[in-house]
């Protein structure tokens, strides 16, 4: 008896799923980073501007400096408000990225189980094998004294 290829094949695809869930969950957790920086460059920007404001306020400035300055900072406001928005998707992602890492975790570990079931079968019946032979041969140098 033969260990069977099929354990060993399924335990590699399994093993090359979870290292593609792995690289997608690295991924997931780049964007997720990137995303986190880049709304802290804009909250920071957005009040870099609010101080910006409130500094020209006590100078002399026209209306349309007033304006293009409340302009950008809405502006601002609304790219922080997609970041969030886009941020939120990331999270998602990286949450089912997660899952789909665990699911073939869980699949691979399933399957080197399995190789590991087969192989120790195939030993078992190696040593039953062997002890019939030996018990077989005993018998018949038993038989041949007598």
């Amino acid at each position: 008896m033969k260990p069977r290829t099929v354990w060993p094949l399924l335990a590699k695809k399994a093993k090359e799923k979870s290292d593609a869930a792995q690289a997608a969950l690295v991924k997931a957790r780049e964007k997720v980073h990137q995303l986190q920086a880049s709304r802290e460059k804009m909250q920071l920007l957005y009040q870099d501007y609010v101080q910006r404001s409130i500094e020209a306020e006590k100078k002399a400035h026209t209306i349309a400096q007033t304006m293009n300055f409340r302009a950008f900072m809405q502006q601002i406001q609304t790219l922080i408000q997609r970041v969030e928005v886009d941020l939120q998707t990331a999270q998602k992602q990286l949450e089912t990225c997660q899952q789909a890492l665990q699911e073939a975790e869980l699949k691979r570990v399933k399957m080197d189980a399995l190789v590991e079931q087969d192989l120790a079968a195939v030993r078992k019946y190696q040593l039953k094998r062997e002890q019939r032979e030996m018990d077989a041969a005993g018998i018949t140098l038993y038989n041949l004294k007598a």
